[in-house]
Order: C-alpha cells, then structure tokens, then sequence
C-alpha cells in the first residue's frame, strides 16, 4: 500500500472556504466541497435577501455552521430565529429548515449533512 504524500492528503482532507465560497447575485448558492458515503459538505452563499427555502430531509441531520453575515434561520413554518457569525444550527430528520439573509452584507455558512446518503429533500 503506498503511504499518501502530503499534497494528496491536502487536497483530500484540507478544505479552504475563501476558496470554495462563490457568490452570484441572482440565485444562492450551494458549493460542494467533499462527499463520503456518510457525510457531504457544502458551503452556502446567500446575498442579502437571497434565501434557502424550507425544507426538510427525512435520512440525515443537516448541520449549518454559520461564518459570516446575519440571516434568519426558520426552524419550521411559524417561528424565526436570528442567527449570526458563530453559531451552529442542527436539523434532525424530518424537522423542517430553511435560512434568509436579512442582513445587509452577504451571509456564509457551511453545511453537512450525515446519515443515508444521497439525501431527500421535502420542500415546504
């Protein structure tokens, strides 16, 4: 078995989010970085007002951690919870999520998602 160099293991399990953060003003954006057959990652780009709609996934928690900006998380269809720079957000299956950015700047925050993989998602 050859022994990995340390180029191959960077480019596997070294991830730089300025790098694989990619903004577009007319829709949001989801930027997958990696996917295992137990986890998936992906960096979520929303200018302001852009928003990830409700939805839910019954196979996989769906984790946000949340880097920069501020927005809205929606936990279900009638409450809101302001989220900003630091926080971590836990969707279990089944339990509804979505996020807008109502801030003024743009908003970042990386997801993963683990369980079965692929997921499904239910739109609300």
């Amino acid at each position: 078995m050859a022994v990995p160099n340390i180029q191959q293991i960077m480019e596997e399990r070294v991830f730089e989010i300025d790098k694989i953060a990619k903004f577009d003003p007319d829709k949001p954006q989801k930027n997958y970085f990696y996917e295992t057959d137990k986890t998936v990652g992906a960096v979520w780009c929303l200018e302001p007002g852009q928003e990830v709609y409700l939805h839910s996934h019954s196979n996989v928690d769906d984790i946000w951690v949340c880097i920069e900006g501020t927005g809205t998380y929606f936990p279900d269809l009638e409450n809101e919870i302001q989220i900003g720079k630091g926080m971590v957000i836990l969707a279990k299956p089944n339990q509804i999520h979505g996020m807008r950015n109502t801030g003024k700047d743009r908003f970042l925050f990386v997801g993963f998602a683990a369980g079965s993989l692929p997921m499904d998602i239910t739109r609300y």
